[in-house]
C-alpha cells in the first residue's frame, strides 16, 4: 500500500537549521573560553563525545577519550593549557584567540581588526556584555554567529565568516598546525573550522 509523506514545512525547516547552528556555536564558543567549573565539565566533555560520534569521527573521539580516560582532574589540566597555549608560552609559540594579531601586521591586540569587528557587532544590533576581553576574542566571534543563526540572519553570517572569521582565523590553524596539541584542543579547534568553513 502506498504511503503519503506529507511535505516538508520549509519554515520548520529553517528554523530547525537555525536552532541547531546556533546551538552549535555556542557550544564551540564554551571550548574556547577559560575553563570555568560553572561550564567546563562532565556534561561539556559528553557533548564533545556525542558531536565527535555523529560526525564519525573516530580518531578524534578516541583521542578525546584517552584524555578523559588517563586526566584526573581535566577542569586543572584544561586551565594549565588554555594559560600554555593561548597566553603565556615562549614567543613564536603562544597562539593568540584574537583577529587582530593575526590580521593587523604588528602583532598587538585592540588593533583595526577589532575596531571593525566590534562595529560590525553593533551594526548588526548586538554589543558585548562581557568587555573584559577585546571584541574579536574568538568566543565573541562565535557567539555573535550564534546569535546571527539563531536570528536566520544567513547573509549576515556568511558575511561576517568571509570577512571577518575566516581570514584570521586560517592563519591561527597554519601556526596551530606546527605546535604539538592538546586533545580537547585539537578537537575543539578543528570542530571551528569544520563548522565555519564556506561550504558548511
Amino acid at each position: 500500500m502506498a504511503t503519503h509523506t506529507p511535505p516538508i514545512d520549509q519554515d520548520d525547516a529553517s528554523a530547525t537549521e537555525s536552532a541547531t547552528l546556533s546551538s552549535l556555536y555556542s557550544f564551540l564558543s564554551l571550548t574556547m573560553r577559560y575553563p570555568e567549573a560553572a561550564f567546563c565539565g562532565e556534561p561539556l566533555f559528553d557533548a564533545v563525545e556525542s558531536l565527535l560520534a555523529s560526525l564519525d569521527r573516530p580518531e578524534d573521539l578516541a583521542s578525546f577519550q584517552n584524555w578523559r580516560a588517563q586526566t584526573p582532574a581535566p577542569l586543572d589540566d584544561l586551565r594549565t593549557e588554555y594559560t600554555r597555549l593561548f597566553i603565556t608560552a615562549a614567543k613564536q609559540k603562544t597562539l593568540p584567540l584574537y583577529a587582530s594579531v593575526y590580521i593587523d601586521g604588528d602583532g598587538t591586540l585592540q588593533g583595526k581588526t577589532t575596531e571593525r569587528t566590534r562595529d560590525f557587532y553593533r551594526e548588526h544590533g548586538y554589543d558585548l556584555a562581557n568587555d573584559t576581553e577585546p571584541a574579536d576574542h574568538i568566543s565573541f566571534e562565535l557567539d555573535f554567529l550564534a546569535a546571527l543563526a539563531g536570528e536566520a540572519k544567513f547573509d549576515d553570517e556568511d558575511f561576517f565568516l568571509r570577512t571577518l572569521f575566516r581570514p584570521w582565523f586560517e592563519r591561527f590553524l597554519k601556526q596551530w598546525n606546527k605546535e604539538a596539541r592538546h586533545p580537547f584542543y585539537a578537537v575543539s579547534i578543528r570542530l571551528i573550522d569544520f563548522f565555519t568553513k564556506e561550504e558548511q
